[in-house]
């Protein structure tokens, strides 16, 4: 399995979110779901241009699936704040993640790649 080799990754999801203000009172970034995904591996990063050095997590994200019209958690993960994190997920398909982020974060990038190649 060629997990090291970028050639064998696709972008599938790719955001950036920044923190409302509503007078001086800031208002967290909402938990969100990304639009379906098929692929079962994929390479998760939470990164943020306006992190402190001493923020080291980035909230959590979970494998949402439908089940006879309920949306079902399957698989929670905790991130960390700039790095890549490969995981290994449920094979059902489609699903889409929910990403809850800490609400302290006034802005955040979230990218997702999906492994193409052969396991």
């Amino acid at each position: 399995m060629g997990l090291s080799n970028p050639a064998l990754w696709q972008l599938v999801y790719l955001q950036n979110f920044t923190a409302e203000y509503f007078d001086f009172l800031q208002l967290p970034i909402v938990t969100f779901d990304t639009p379906p995904i098929s692929q079962h591996i994929i390479r998760l990063k939470v990164s943020s241009t306006e992190s402190r050095p001493s923020w080291v997590r980035a909230g959590n994200a979970s494998q949402i699936v439908n089940a006879g019209n309920v949306s079902s958690s399957i698989k929670n993960l905790s991130l960390i704040l700039n790095q890549d994190r490969v995981v290994f997920l449920e094979p059902f398909t489609p699903y889409f993640l929910r990403f809850a982020l800490p609400k302290y974060f006034t802005q955040a990038t979230v990218s997702i790649f999906g492994y193409t190649g052969n396991i």
